[in-house]
């Protein structure tokens, strides 16, 4: 509204776009006044793009790796690499903050393809040292898989490291097995095919297409916390994981 949110033509129509695109993230059929923690919101969204730029470009970024354990055993089977972020003037930045932002900003394909570099150098490192690691498993957005090059740079990645494709998983979630992008079924396929694993992140969340999961190359499914968390406490909980083990059982 002129003149209390800008004198300017062009100041007024930026605020006029944010209010639109406020009003368009929050459903269909309504609108929105700009406001100042709109601008607010807006700055601090392109000071954490331009942080996250920087921390890809000079390595600031880093991997924990947690580790997945047989239960029976205890033995160790594979360590899941876990990107993590500490700005020197943000801090701790949480993942939950900057995943989705960098799959807004198109940043996400950079991270992918760092988290697999690393994890793989990460992984050769620790056979070196004489560590017995047997695979690393790195997480992969959706987006990463509509480009038709992901399978040839997985297998560049390996052989740099001296690794098997067996070494390595690539986690994808239920979304990215609904995409609609023409390259990624292609991709997954391809991917499988070199010999490199695939696991299904967050199984039971989303929509859940049995159809899709029959006819994927899938090796793994991982049930989402919310069901583990409430196991000892609700029998709804352990209805639905034994029926989602005894799935991924019947398909090996």
């Amino acid at each position: 509204l002129f003149p209390a949110d800008g004198r300017a033509m062009e100041a007024l129509l930026q605020r006029a776009d944010m209010a639109m695109y406020q009003a368009k993230n929050s459903g269909h059929g309504r609108f929105s006044f700009f406001s100042d923690d709109m601008n607010r919101q807006a700055q601090d969204r392109l000071t954490l793009e331009t942080s996250l730029r920087a921390a890809l470009r000079e390595g600031v970024l880093q991997l924990h790796y947690q580790p997945q354990v047989r239960m029976d055993s205890g033995r160790l089977v594979s360590v899941e690499a876990l990107a993590r972020w500490t700005d020197g003037v943000l801090g701790e930045v949480s993942p939950a903050r900057f995943i989705p932002l960098a799959e807004e900003c198109g940043l996400i394909a950079d991270l992918g393809r760092w988290a697999l570099r690393e994890a793989c150098r990460q992984l050769a490192a620790w056979r070196a040292a004489g560590w017995t690691v047997p695979m690393v498993a790195v997480n992969f957005s959706p987006i990463a898989f509509h480009d038709l090059n992901l399978p040839s740079l997985v297998e560049e990645v390996l052989r740099q490291n001296a690794l098997r494709p067996a070494d390595l998983t690539l986690e994808l979630t239920e979304s990215a097995v609904l995409d609609a992008h023409p390259s990624t079924r292609k991709t997954i396929g391809q991917v499988r095919a070199c010999g490199v694993g695939l696991a299904m992140d967050d199984f039971g969340t989303g929509y859940s297409s049995l159809s899709y999961l029959r006819s994927l190359p899938v090796g793994e499914l991982k049930l989402d916390r919310s069901f583990v968390a409430d196991l000892e406490t609700s029998d709804a909980a352990r209805a639905v994981s034994s029926a989602i083990l005894a799935i991924g059982t019947s398909l090996g």
